[in-house]
């Protein structure tokens, strides 16, 4: 019957599409537009997205013979996905640090397919450097730190000039402090920068800000750093 052939059908797409099984890794800023490329055209084809963090197992969208789209993925990616008839490519718009995950195309048609997709995306974060409380008289020194927050695989590095001086990273932690002793000689000549593998920020460090480290005060600068 044509129900049987219509099970025996999407059990043939969810069993044994891994034949042309092919993986990518993609990373992206919050906010930004994504598209998941499969690289084919779908002639007479049935497919279906589906997505999970960990197991792509939830489905999101089906295509039925390049003509029919039905969206199956409710309040999770509502008004946030759109379908290419002709390729099955997904594009995810605004996406969301939620929406890291596991994303699977499967198609049979003229061809049988699969495309896994591995999307992580990264939040924006939050930079500042702090001149801390004065040091003795006798010190020639001002101790400043530096910090970031808010994002994953983050890395802070203090410069002075081109000359990198001192870093940290970590891929786990959200959030990272670096102090560094400063030479007033040097002036504004310092700088910290912020990175994770999408977006790279540098602040300066202003000869304001040492004279008040100085001053036994502590002043903080600090700014949203928006993924653009």
């Amino acid at each position: 019957t044509n129900e049987n052939h219509k099970i025996l059908h999407q059990n043939s797409l969810l069993c044994y599409v891994w034949a042309t099984q092919e993986k990518s890794v993609l990373k992206a800023r919050e906010k930004t537009n994504v598209t998941l490329q499969t690289g084919e055209t779908l002639l007479n084809a049935e497919s279906v997205w589906t997505f999970g963090a960990e197991t792509p197992n939830m489905r999101i969208a089906t295509i039925m013979r390049g003509k029919e789209v039905k969206n199956d993925y409710g309040e999770i990616f509502k008004d946030r996905l759109l379908i290419d008839h002709h390729t099955g490519s997904l594009t995810i718009i605004q996406v969301k640090t939620s929406d890291t995950g596991k994303y699977q195309f499967q198609s049979i048609g003229t061809k049988i397919l699969m495309r896994v997709f591995h999307l992580i995306v990264y939040s924006d974060f939050l930079h500042s450097s702090i001149p801390l409380p004065a040091p003795p008289l006798s010190s020639s020194s001002v101790t400043v730190e530096c910090s970031v927050h808010n994002s994953r695989e983050l890395m802070l590095s203090w410069y002075r000039g081109k000359e990198s001086l001192k870093k940290t990273s970590s891929p786990k932690l959200t959030t990272l402090t670096l102090s560094l002793e400063v030479d007033p000689s040097y002036g504004d000549n310092y700088s910290c920068v912020a990175e994770n593998p999408v977006e790279r920020k540098t602040t300066r460090l202003s000869e304001e800000d040492i004279l008040l480290g100085y001053a036994g005060m502590i002043k903080q600068t600090s700014a949203c750093l928006h993924f653009a």
